[in-house]
């Protein structure tokens, strides 16, 4: 009676050669990052082995994993919650899922996630990634350089060592054009709450804020934010309450800090717009849910996460993109009842 042999896997190949599975996925891959004396090892084991590479391993050898990792780095699990952040991730995931693309969605909001994160890019677990960071921090961008895969980021940033295309929007523009309305509309002293310092938006949207009132401008009537919240807004009143009687408008760096300044001024029993204007900035679904509802920049957040998915499919396809290419795309202003 015979018995018929298992059939070998790239586990087995990877303990017969004493190397880790990534490696073989490497050298299947064709990856240039895998050392002479590990790819002879691992050439010896397939034949003794006797492994014949099934589908899965047909497609590393084709270097595709039919998947895309989705990567958020955040300072707060909170802004998870953001329109913003979650429109952009549900059209990404639509669109690389009618490529043939799964999705899958790594929060990097620690030191120990982020050293995870990086365990698995460095194992090519993903044919591409799409880097949603919102922090200035960019501990995970060498990362990918020795991944040899196709990157896209949410956001340009001049201090990256390591460039890579990147689908943003026009944020310095949009400020500017909402502050300029309000100035169009007669406010004469305006205070400007700024999102927090980690964010590259924030100071994006503070020279647009700068830009706009130009020698006007006041660092006094200006409060740097920790974070994107509401109650952000609502200690931004607090401390402009001081010099509250001589301001017309007070411009917010998004819509939720946006409604945590009115909220307080209602407190303070100032009535909006008609003693202070206020502005956001998204036009995320909280701008029709204040009292008054709120004048804002839109920002296509579903568009964004599309246009970051479609950049990435035609690098996988093996289409020529720049690592400097930044495709930039457009804001508007959005007229309710704040302003």
């Amino acid at each position: 009676m015979t018995t018929e042999r298992k059939k070998a896997t790239i586990r087995d190949v990877a303990r017969m050669a004493g190397v880790s599975y990534g490696t073989v996925s490497r050298y299947l891959n064709g990856n240039e990052h895998v050392s002479s004396s590990a790819a002879e090892r691992i050439a010896k084991a397939i034949e003794e082995a006797q492994y014949t590479p099934n589908k899965a391993a047909r497609s590393l050898a084709q270097q595709r994993t039919s998947m895309v990792a989705f990567i958020v780095q955040v300072e707060s699990i909170s802004t998870l919650m953001q329109a913003s952040v979650s429109e952009a991730m549900a059209n990404a995931n639509q669109t690389l899922g009618e490529a043939g693309y799964q999705m899958v969605t790594l929060i990097a909001n620690s030191e120990e996630s982020t050293q995870r994160i990086a365990q698995l890019v460095q194992s090519d677990f993903a044919d591409g990634y799409l880097m949603f960071s919102l922090s200035e921090d960019d501990s995970l961008l060498n990362i990918f350089r020795s991944a040899n895969r196709p990157v896209v980021l949410s956001e340009s940033n001049s201090h990256n060592t390591t460039p890579y295309p990147a689908v943003d929007f026009a944020n310095t523009a949009g400020q500017r054009d909402i502050t300029n309305y309000l100035i169009e509309r007669g406010c004469a002293k305006l205070a400007y709450v700024c999102g927090p310092g980690y964010s590259p938006s924030s100071i994006k949207r503070l020279n647009g804020f700068k830009q706009a009132m130009g020698d006007r401008f006041d660092d006094g009537l200006v409060y740097y934010a920790d974070d994107w919240e509401i109650n952000s807004g609502e200690l931004a009143a607090v401390a402009f309450q001081p010099r509250l009687d001589e301001v017309d408008a007070i411009a917010c760096a998004n819509d939720d800090i946006a409604i945590g300044v009115i909220n307080q001024l209602h407190r303070f029993g100032y009535r909006v717009p008609d003693d202070i204007a206020v502005t956001g900035f998204d036009d995320s679904p909280i701008a029709l849910m204040s009292d008054p509802k709120l004048t804002t920049v839109r920002q296509d957040s579903s568009l964004h996460g599309r246009e970051m998915s479609q950049l990435l499919l035609s690098m996988l396809r093996g289409e020529a993109v720049d690592d400097h290419t930044v495709t930039m795309l457009p804001t508007t202003i959005v007229e309710r009842q704040s302003a």
